[in-house]
């Protein structure tokens, strides 16, 4: 028994804990859509930023610990200060001048050419004036002189020199209004600063002891003094008097830290312990910002808004944008924990929001209550329905029925999609669940469930009834049926499904709705209805024809006076459809809710008028009016600026060029791009950029979040480079346009190519020349051949005449040898003779024939014909011979030629008729003539010669 009541007191604890955990998420504020949150992960600083300023060219500054931070609508970027000290605060004097000063430390900012900006420290002019831990926490600017305030002193920059103001004491805060500079001091109330001495303005006992935190202008010539726990003042120029004072203890309680004047005269009021406060002109409040509903700090240091009227915000942790686009025709609100909202409705001055996690509800018009979660509706939601005086909820454990804050299950047949009046039966309600079709009853002021329609069971998302009663259910994941009843209309009696067989030719993303009386189905690619006449599904051309893209919607939900939400994949579309009209009232792209989104497959809005309806959202809802024109056209006036054009070569080099040049030269070793662009239109919704390189790219690039675009080796050429940023309902804004040229590499310079040239023509004129001599050589090697072969032919056919002549010399030689022999034998028989017979051989006779012997023997003829000959043969031998040794004589010349055809000495004794020791002795006597040495042999030198 005890167990039994300790388990169940266990169970019950466990669902009081769920149902308080429940409660506390659900009832945390939720946070406003227009708000957004930069923490130090955004900015990549500090967390604590001490003061905001903004500059003319949309630009925003912030005074951040750690140094000057700077947002230009896309990009932050921190600027350190070149001693690392503490930034307090900032003032913009212009885009190109921007003062900062904190601890121990003053100076400027200016950009360089680059566009980046240079800190000029003016510590060398004001160190002097130094206290040992001054800390300067306000700036004024007035003409061309800055006034840096700290407690203790105020220094004044003019013409590269600082100046002293003379205070009356210890001073909390400094503010410029006008033409005037200001001065509070706890003790002696109000100054202002002439040259550089202070005069006193209000000594009013009011102030005496008070924190004054700013002074601004107010109605004119009058003057708003805020103090940090005593209120708001007002100086009319004679006396003062309190501001709104109904909020004295509010603003004691909370601490007034800033205050600001917005462009439109609105007053914001930064406390320390909650947040912001914003007042109109006349002292009503308009809208209080904290920790409880976006802000994510409540300590506020400092207070700007932009040239848009955005608020922005300067905290102890962070920064926050608060955006003044709060008429558009479209709201998204974030609501935390309580999941997915699958449908909503407004019942009993309430709204309720079915979510995946259950039924959530809340107060209308009551900006401070919250969503609480409906007892005992834990589980998925699939619809919330008005119908008559009851609110009509599909759960997953069934059907629920609310009425005067009371819920009952009237069924509990598992997950209710979808409910119908049956037109034929007007006290029955027809609801497709996960397996059947129920039937609910109406009995009294209550409903029951009255059975199921029998002979039919699946799953069924969609159901609507036609005029003949028929009831088309569309199936969750494929197809449609037609379901025709019985006369009690509780069970089936036909059924007819049309898919891939019919003429929507595919089972899938098929549903039914209802237009004008008239059942419809979508596909996701057309429409279709059905024909009654024919009994037949048929194309509705009429609006397939004037429906335009949004033919293809997988949604349709009825609004009030023959209006419809169209829903598909990328667009909303609210058409009037009446008679032979269709007309688009707005069209809302999806990308409205790109950081929210639709449920997929799921998606459903709750008409509230003709054109005011709520979306639901995977985190939320969207109030969508569609009387409120399109938001975001200040788009338009508005372009996109280069703020850095980053070169790389191939090896990781940077190098920076100007950012105000229209057209930019790059060398060609510089061809790698990294171009970032600002943007500063401030808003909380999405912005989009695209880029288009003209000479390179086909189309517009893909959407991008933020515009930084890199060119990689980028070829010689001209190109033309467009940027521009687009908005979520597809407004463009002005086109900014970079010519860039990528010059050619030194090689291919004009220069390079002139050089080219000439190389080239110098080449040629080479190649002219060396073909010029290759020819020559060719030519001159052919002569050379020619004559070679010439020459060959020629001592050829010396050789064959000397060979000729030699033989006819030799033969010539011979028959004069063997003529001499003969004679010579021949005398010698004669001599025989003679001796032999005496005087019998007649001497008459005999010296007649020795006489002729002798003048045959040694004939002039035979010599002459020999030395033709010779000299045939024998080339100017014996011309050389008589130049070199013209003592010889002709027997020596015949010896010499003797020789030099290497004849003997036996040889050569007949052809001189002489012995062959006389051959010997005339060789002698020609040595002797020739002045041989004895080493030298006549034969050879007679040869060489």
């Amino acid at each position: 028994m005890r167990k039994r009541f300790a388990t169940t007191l266990l169970y019950g604890l466990l669902i009081f804990l769920q149902l308080v955990l429940s409660y506390w998420v659900v009832n945390a504020q939720r946070p406003i859509s227009n708000i957004i949150n930069f923490t130090k992960n955004n900015y990549q600083a500090s967390n604590q930023n001490w003061s905001v300023a903004h500059s003319p060219n949309g630009f925003m500054y912030f005074a951040n610990h750690s140094g000057l931070l700077e947002f230009d609508g896309i990009t932050w970027k921190l600027h350190p200060l070149p001693n690392e000290t503490i930034m307090r605060t900032v003032m913009v004097a212009s885009d190109s001048l921007i003062y900062t000063s904190g601890y121990r430390e003053l100076g400027f900012w200016k950009p360089n050419a680059n566009g980046h900006l240079i800190y000029h420290s003016l510590n060398h002019l004001a160190e002097s004036f130094f206290s040992s831990n001054e800390e300067f926490w306000n700036i004024a600017v007035l003409d061309d002189k800055a006034y840096f305030h700290s407690f203790s002193s105020i220094l004044v920059y003019e013409d590269e020199q600082i100046k002293r103001v003379n205070l009356p004491g210890f001073t909390n805060t400094m503010h410029r209004v006008g033409d005037e500079i200001y001065l509070a001091s706890r003790e002696y109330g109000i100054f202002k600063i002439e040259d550089t001495e202070t005069t006193p303005v209000i000594t009013s006992k009011e102030l005496k002891g008070t924190i004054p935190r700013f002074i601004l202008p107010y109605q004119g010539s009058k003057l708003m003094i805020g103090t940090n726990s005593n209120g708001i003042f007002i100086w009319d120029g004679q006396k003062l008097s309190q501001w709104n004072p109904v909020w004295n203890d509010y603003f004691r309680e909370n601490e007034i830290n800033r205050g600001y004047i917005t462009s439109k005269g609105n007053l914001i009021i930064g406390t320390i312990l909650d947040g912001i406060v914003i007042f109109n002109p006349k002292g009503e409040e308009i809208a209080k910002y904290n920790t409880h509903n976006g802000l994510q700090n409540n300590t506020v240091l400092g207070i700007s808004s932009d040239r848009f009227n955005n608020i922005w915000l300067a905290l102890d942790s962070g920064i926050d944008f608060i955006s003044n686009d709060q008429n558009h025709g479209f709201k998204i609100e974030t609501i935390p924990g309580i999941g997915a909202v699958y449908d909503a409705a407004i019942f009993e001055n309430k709204i309720y929001l079915g979510t995946n996690q259950g039924l959530f509800r809340k107060r209308l018009y009551d900006s401070d209550s919250s969503y609480e979660l409906v007892p005992e509706t834990q589980n998925q939601v699939w619809y919330c329905r008005v119908i008559g005086d009851h609110l009509f909820v599909g759960h997953n454990e069934g059907t629920l029925v609310i009425k005067d804050d009371q819920q009952q299950f009237v069924s509990r047949q598992s997950g209710g999609f979808s409910i119908r009046k049956d037109p034929h039966r007007p006290d029955y309600l027809i609801e497709s669940t996960y397996s059947n079709i129920t039937r609910i009853k109406k009995q009294g002021n209550t409903y029951i469930q009255d059975g199921t329609i029998k002979g039919f069971f699946d799953l069924i998302r969609y159901i609507e009834i036609d005029h003949l009663g028929a009831i088309w259910a569309s199936h969750m994941h494929r197809g449609v049926y037609k379901l025709q009843l019985n006369d009690k209309r509780d069970s089936v009696i036909s059924s007819t499904y049309f898919g891939a067989n019919s003429i929507f030719q595919k089972d899938h993303s098929i549903h039914v709705f209802k237009v004008e009386n008239r059942i419809v189905f979508t596909t996701e690619e057309k429409l279709f209805t059905y024909d009654d006449l024919n009994d037949s599904i048929i194309s509705y051309s009429f609006l397939n024809d004037n429906l335009g893209e949004f033919v293809a919607a997988n949604r349709i939900i009825a609004a009030p006076d023959h209006h419809y939400w169209f829903i598909t994949k990328e667009r909303i579309g609210l058409f009037y459809i009446f008679n032979n009209e269709v007309i688009l009232k707005k069209d809302y792209p999806r990308t409205l809710f790109a950081n929210n989104e639709l449920i997929d497959d799921f998606e459903n809005i709750l008409p509230i008028t003709n054109s005011k309806a709520i979306v639901c959202l995977e985190n939320g809802i969207a109030q969508l009016n569609a009387a409120i024109p399109d938001s975001l056209s200040e788009i338009v006036g508005f372009k996109p600026q280069l703020r850095e054009l980053q070169l790389t070569d191939n090896r990781g080099e940077k190098t920076f060029k100007p950012t105000s040049q229209e057209e930019v030269k790059l060398q060609f070793k510089y061809h790698n791009l990294q171009l970032r662009y600002s943007f500063p239109l401030f808003t909380h919704h999405p912005i989009y950029f695209q880029s288009y390189l003209k000479g390179l790219d086909q189309d517009w690039s893909e959407h991008s979040t933020t515009p930084r675009f890199n060119f990689d080796r980028l070829p010689v050429g001209k190109y033309q480079l467009q940027v521009k940023a687009i908005d979520q309902w597809g407004n463009e804004s002005q086109i900014n346009t970079l010519s860039i040229e990528v010059l050619p590499p030194w090689y291919l310079s004009n220069y390079a190519r002139t050089l080219y040239l000439f190389a080239f023509i110098a080449i040629l004129l080479g190649f002219r020349a060396w073909g010029i001599r290759q020819t020559r050589r060719k030519e001159k090697e052919e002569k050379e051949k020619r004559e070679q072969e010439l020459i060959r032919l020629r001592n050829e056919k010396l050789r064959d005449e000397i060979q000729h002549k030699s033989k006819e010399l030799a033969n010539s030689t011979m028959s004069m040898l063997k003529k001499n022999e003969f004679l010579m034998d021949l005398k010698d028989i004669i001599d025989n003779q003679k001796e032999q017979l005496g005087s019998r051989f007649p001497d008459k006779y005999y010296n007649h024939l020795t006489k002729k012997i002798d003048q045959n023997i040694s004939s002039d003829d035979d010599w002459q014909l020999f030395e033709t000959n010779f000299e045939r043969a024998h080339e100017q031998f014996l011309k050389k011979l008589k130049e070199q040794h013209p003592e010889l004589s002709s027997k020596d010349l015949r010896l010499c030629a003797y020789l030099r055809m290497s004849l003997s000495s036996k040889e050569i004794a007949p052809l001189l008729g002489i012995s062959v020791r006389g051959v010997e002795n005339h060789r002698y006597r020609l040595r002797k003539k020739m002045n041989l040495e004895h080493d030298e042999k006549l034969s050879e030198m007679i040869l060489e010669l």
